[in-house]
């Protein structure tokens, strides 16, 4: 069974992996293939190959249809539809997910919106509800994902939801609630302990809270986020196999009591079959609080299948019961495939599996777990790399203090505390102070874990030959001690840790134009150093270009240190990364034209005639001069220089600093690529600039639709009459540039990397 389950995820996963989704008449010749399975056995793998193939193409096609949809990107409408998600509040911001949603026309007629809608409602004047129908005037467009080394796949994210448009909710005076739509029970329940909990509890209990007991992480604080990677610990607030096993043993323990000692006589049900319904009710509505997420579907159906082998009187392997689960998962959603979570799930069950197999020894159960606990760490390595680009030094000692303490004391009192809190909030509001304290001492001792150096090393992303090296590594060095030959897994680990990229010769670097939207943001890397120049737009407190785009691209790429980081000016989107780079890396030298407003201490006002060399590469900064200049026009602008290419970078600078330049360095402006002053305005990009710029490329730092409307078109039919290769980063995802002694080789990512579910940029 389990060769013909992987067989049918090996399908989904290449249909996932192809750049354009073929017709779907191909699902036609599955009647061949189930006929010849007829006659040849051997042929049954490659029958459920292509089952899997067919029916995540399937389930793609039906998923993008209305993505493909152009007539309401980027239009207002008036619709009809139901809130199907729980409420997500950020400050003044609402968010929630729509469905079955209906636009009418002028004549009256509705039609179907295909797909889900995800709707953010700044400052609302009234808060939907799950299972209420709403009539509200939303401005739609499809999902867009930034698409950088390193960076989040948002656009798969939103196929894998079933959201086919993200929008937000326009004022007007027909926005109204229009009824109700019955189904929607959990979701209801779940939106009524989530407002008691907020009535009832603070920050930082209350996110903690919220996430463990209804697997919504929204109001997580960013610390609390920052302090579970750099721990390891992220999985304990991922409601998965640790909650609802530990929830299924106490409700079958308490209902084998009930059992026994107050119902004398069981007519109809024998006992284990009364705890085994007793307890699966209790998982299973404990899932439907946590929103069904992908772990807890795993959990789920493998702890039933348990308890039905149990009930059955009939042994199962263990490696069917696995292989039934992942086939139950794929066919109700064959996309799970691109979440972590469905590999990070199987991978940690397999291994446990693995570890405890050939090692049962005669020590006491705490042992065992511990035991585990060690060796599951190591295990995991290899693909918390691939994955994460990281690895968490100290999540064994983390795991250890945490695991027991919020899995089995603080999960069991979270539950109790909610449930009482209906009926006897007296009692659980002591409970909650109970949390509290026990929340608070586990949060310390991970915080000094946390800060010991070196709690988190950033490696870069493997490819497949060393994953699959460090793999059978560390498979090899857990085997049992009677393996004579089990540490030459030492020698296969070793590409991991210590990764042989291809070295920079003296006078060579790289570019990278990162894909941050409207704003700028770019890395240059030498042989031996690294530069930041901007850093993009701080979005919301919970996202911004430097952790999220900035920080993940320099952990693919292995960076562990920033040499120089140049903020040009003081925009947001050009600033608003720098905090969370100053957090995360030490930086030995900061220039910028507005100091004030970075705090660091070696921070310097960048100005004309700074130079230095890096490995044969010449960095010398342009603009601003001693004359003062403000905002736009003071923005730095340096230029990265070798014999074998040059580019500048100019951030906003507009026509009173271009004509500064064509008058100060003319002789010095000459570059290969020219990044577009103030993402192609009309107020930069001068015929005269241009001229003595004199690029062979220009790369436009700008954001899909953005508002401002840039580039112009003007502007970049300027650059194109001058027979300049245009390049735009929201086409391009991130812009790829190798400067070399052969000349320089430019590499679009989003094209690279080119999936079925994006779609092409106008």
């Amino acid at each position: 069974m389990l060769a013909g389950t992987l067989a049918f995820v090996l399908g989904c996963i290449c249909l996932l992996h192809l750049a354009a989704l073929p017709p779907l008449k191909i699902v036609l010749v599955l009647p061949v293939l189930y006929i010849a399975d007829r006659y040849y056995t051997w042929f049954k793998p490659i029958l459920l190959f292509c089952l899997g193939f067919s029916w995540a193409l399937i389930r793609v096609d039906y998923a993008l249809i209305p993505a493909s949809d152009k007539s309401f990107d980027q239009n207002e409408k008036i619709v009809s539809a139901t809130v199907v998600s729980l409420p997500e509040t950020y400050k003044d911001q609402y968010r929630f997910i729509l469905d079955k949603a209906y636009v009418e026309t002028v004549d009256n007629k509705k039609i179907k919106i295909k797909g889900k809608i995800r709707v953010s409602w700044y400052r609302p004047t009234q808060f939907p509800r799950p299972g209420e129908r709403w009539q509200l005037k939303i401005k739609m467009k499809r999902p867009y994902s930034f698409m950088n080394p390193g960076g989040f796949d948002y656009e798969a994210w939103m196929l894998r939801q079933g959201i086919a448009y993200i929008a937000y909710v326009k004022n007007d005076a027909n926005n109204q609630k229009i009824g109700m739509q019955s189904g929607y029970l959990i979701q209801t329940i779940r939106y009524n302990i989530a407002n008691k909990l907020k009535q009832s509890l603070e920050q930082p209990l209350l996110g903690f809270a919220i996430a463990l007991s209804l697997g919504d992480r929204s109001l997580l604080q960013i610390d609390t986020r920052q302090l579970l990677t750099k721990t390891g610990t992220n999985h304990l607030i991922a409601i998965s196999g640790l909650h609802l096993s530990l929830i299924c043993g106490i409700v079958y323990l308490c209902s084998i009591f009930v059992c026994r000692f107050f119902l004398f006589k069981m007519h109809y049900l024998s006992v284990p079959l009364f705890a085994s319904l007793i307890s699966f009710t209790a998982i299973l509505f404990y899932a439907g609080l946590a929103g069904f997420s992908l772990p807890t579907q795993r959990a789920l159906i493998m702890i039933s299948l348990f308890l039905l082998s149990q009930l059955s009187g009939l042994r199962y392997k263990i490696s069917d019961i696995i292989s039934l689960a992942i086939f139950l998962i794929l066919i109700l959603d064959p996309l799970a495939v691109l979440a972590i979570d469905f590999w990070l799930s199987f991978t940690a069950v397999f291994l446990i599996i693995y570890l405890t197999r050939f090692r049962y020894v005669a020590i006491s159960k705490y042992k065992q777990w511990i035991q585990i606990q060690l060796y599951l760490s190591f295990a995991l390595l290899p693909f918390l790399v691939y994955w994460f680009n990281h690895i968490p030094v100290y999540s064994f000692l983390a795991n250890l203090i945490a695991i027991p303490v919020i899995g089995f004391i603080i999960l069991p009192v979270l539950l109790l505390a909610i449930i009482l809190l209906f009926f006897l909030p007296s009692i659980s509001e002591k409970l909650f102070d109970l949390i509290e304290v026990l929340n608070h001492i586990v949060w310390y001792i991970l915080n000094i874990i946390a800060n010991n150096n070196y709690s988190l090393v950033n490696i870069s992303i493997p490819n497949l030959l060393i994953l699959s090296l460090s793999i059978a590594g560390v498979l090899f060095l857990l085997t049992p001690k009677g393996v004579a030959i089990r540490f030459l897994g030492v020698i296969w680990l070793l590409p991991l840790l210590f990764q042989m990229q291809a070295k920079l010769e003296f006078d060579e670097f790289n570019f990278t134009l990162l894909d941050v939207g409207q704003g700028l943001a770019a890395v240059i890397q030498t042989k031996n150093e690294v530069l930041v120049y901007d850093t993009g737009a701080k979005f919301s407190d919970r996202f911004n270009a430097g952790a999220n785009i900035i920080i993940p691209y320099l952990k693919s790429e292995g960076v562990n240190e920033i040499s120089t980081l140049i903020v040009s000016h003081g925009d947001n989107d050009h600033i608003g990364g720098a905090d969370a780079l100053l957090i995360d890396y030490e930086i030995k030298n900061i220039f910028s034209s507005v100091p004030d407003k970075i705090n660091n201490p070696v921070t310097e006002h960048c100005y004309a005639g700074q130079k230095w060399n890096w490995d044969g590469v010449d960095f010398e900064i342009l603009h601003p001069g001693k004359l003062k200049l403000k905002g736009n026009n003071a923005s730095c602008v340096l230029k990265v220089s070798s014999q074998n290419g040059s580019i500048l970078l100019t951030g906003d600078i507009e026509k009173q600093a271009e004509f500064t330049l064509t008058n100060n360095n003319p002789s010095r402006l000459k570059a290969d690529i020219l990044i577009v002053p103030h993402h192609g305005s009309k107020t930069s990009s001068t015929p005269e600039f241009i001229k003595k710029v004199n690029p062979k490329y220009a790369f436009f730092p700008v954001g899909y639709r953005n508002r401002f409307g840039f580039p112009k078109q003007d502007i970049i039919q300027r650059y194109e009459d001058l027979g300049v290769d245009t390049r735009f980063s929201y086409q391009s995802g991130a812009l790829l540039v190798k400067v070399r002694k052969g000349g320089l080789e430019i590499a679009e990512y989003r094209k690279q990397n080119q999936k079925i579910w994006h779609f092409a940029t106008d």
